[in-house]
């Protein structure tokens, strides 16, 4: 049994996690807006309005000390960051406070999520952080996920040379049937990805110690 932190555990990727990482008797220690949506049995939870902010992640990392001081001084095993956001505009017409919001969603909470949790690791933790497939998101409207997405995988490239005893690894999904697909007028591809396949996917990467990119292509095992 492992002890799992989840920044982003009421998205439906991060509901899915904390199934499969429960069933396999982990510990989860759950981070998200909407502490409702948040999967039965996390051992401890703390909602943040905006993952961005480090005064509200510096609470939830204080919050989440005392539990673990009262559990025995236990650390994070591994961690996973499942907070996005998605819109479709172009650039022109896109308020500079939309662009804001998906960068904080996908790109600058990681690196809050990131700074104030470490203190928390333990000495080779296992890092996960749900990208995409940045380089097929080139499309109009897309400019803000597209370049958030894009920027996690330099973030977390950089992050693994800092941090040579972290195993780093960056989820990279195909279409996941997930809510996005409300947010933006595409259409979902007929073969997309269960949120439950990423989940075991990501499960079996921390056993197999992946690092680097995680590549998930619906209708490949």
């Amino acid at each position: 049994m492992g002890h799992l932190l989840l920044v982003g555990a009421d998205s439906t990727i991060g509901q899915a996690i904390t199934k499969a990482f429960l069933e396999d008797e982990w510990e989860v220690w759950a981070v998200g807006r909407h502490p409702e949506r948040f999967a039965p049995g996390v051992q401890w939870s703390h909602a943040v309005a905006d993952v961005a902010d480090p005064s509200a992640m510096s609470q939830a990392f204080e919050s989440l000390r005392m539990h673990l001081q009262a559990q025995g001084e236990r650390q994070v095993d591994a961690m996973v960051y499942a907070v996005g956001d998605i819109t479709a505009q172009k650039v022109a017409e896109m308020p500079p406070e939309t662009w804001h919001r998906i960068l904080n969603a996908n790109l600058t909470g990681a690196f809050i999520a990131t700074r104030t949790f470490a203190p928390l690791f333990s000495p080779e933790p296992h890092l996960f952080f749900i990208g995409a497939i940045s380089e097929k998101l080139v499309l109009p409207g897309l400019s803000a996920y597209a370049t958030a997405k894009a920027g996690l995988e330099t973030f977390t490239a950089v992050l693994t040379k800092e941090n040579p005893r972290w195993k780093i690894t960056t989820v990279r999904p195909g279409a996941v049937a997930t809510r996005f697909w409300e947010r933006v007028p595409f259409r979902m591809p007929a073969q997309s990805l269960q949120p439950e396949e990423v989940a075991l996917r990501i499960l079996e990467a921390y056993y197999n110690e992946q690092k680097g990119n995680l590549e998930l292509v619906p209708g490949q095992a």
